[in-house]
């Protein structure tokens, strides 16, 4: 069992998917790693963004792929106390490398500029081919490019209430809604050695109630959480 945590380690002054709040993940003991989700500027310039802060510029500014790199940088995403800014890809990678833990980068559907989009990413990446990388997407052609690539990163599918037929693409690890837990065989794929990630884990109660029910397979499960603080480092987790 892994904890990955969903745009790094957010609290009342950190904002998520931010340097500051990668870090702070990535110096927590008990945590295995961070996700962070991807979006192509206007100028074709790669960042991660968090689903409340794409949501705020999609009701208030403009789309995501309609604003410029510059433009996005001059945003708090953070707090009044402590400011932070959009963070690109690139410095993502400047961070994670400092630490022997786990990155998971999700592609998001960018329309006419997916092929392009993995062609940045991969090139972004390719220098970092060592280290503990998975790419995963909840667009299947998307996800067709990635395996096209043939790289050394397992590309995995994320699956969601508009994607449940995500659950039949063959890959090495599939990114689930906890909505969808029950709708779902997940010792059919952990039986075929396929990892099983299981998004949404935002309350220690919860974190048991899926451990008890599948603690015989909980080896090929990660844990993804926005919530680090609830899933916290107790004895318990410490002995799975």
């Amino acid at each position: 069992m892994k904890i990955i945590a969903d745009g790094g380690a957010i609290t009342k002054n950190v904002g998520g998917s931010t340097r500051d709040s990668m870090i702070l993940a990535l110096n927590t003991s008990y945590i295995d790693g961070v996700k962070l989700k991807l979006y192509l500027t206007k100028d074709n310039q790669i960042v991660s963004l968090g689903d409340d802060v794409v949501a705020f510029f999609v009701e208030f500014v403009n789309k995501i792929e309609d604003i410029e790199l510059k433009k996005l940088l001059t945003y708090n995403i953070g707090t009044k106390v402590q400011r932070q800014r959009v963070i690109t890809l690139a410095e993502a990678l400047q961070v994670f490398q400092n630490y022997n833990k786990e990155l998971i980068l999700e592609l998001v559907d960018q329309g006419p500029k997916n092929s392009l989009f993995v062609d940045l990413v991969m090139v972004a990446i390719r220098p970092y081919q060592n280290y503990q990388i998975k790419l995963e997407t909840e667009n299947e052609e998307l996800f067709r490019y990635l395996e096209s690539e043939q790289s050394n990163f397992p590309v995995g599918i994320v699956i969601r209430e508009n994607s449940k037929r995500n659950w039949y693409l063959d890959a090495p690890f599939y990114d689930i809604a906890l909505p969808l837990l029950s709708e779902f065989n997940i010792r059919e794929k952990t039986d075929l050695g396929k990892i099983v990630m299981l998004d949404q884990i935002n309350r220690m109660d919860v974190f048991d109630l899926v451990y008890r029910e599948f603690q015989d397979v909980f080896s090929y499960i990660y844990i993804i959480t926005s919530s680090i603080s609830s899933i916290n480092d107790s004895a318990n987790i410490k002995g799975m």
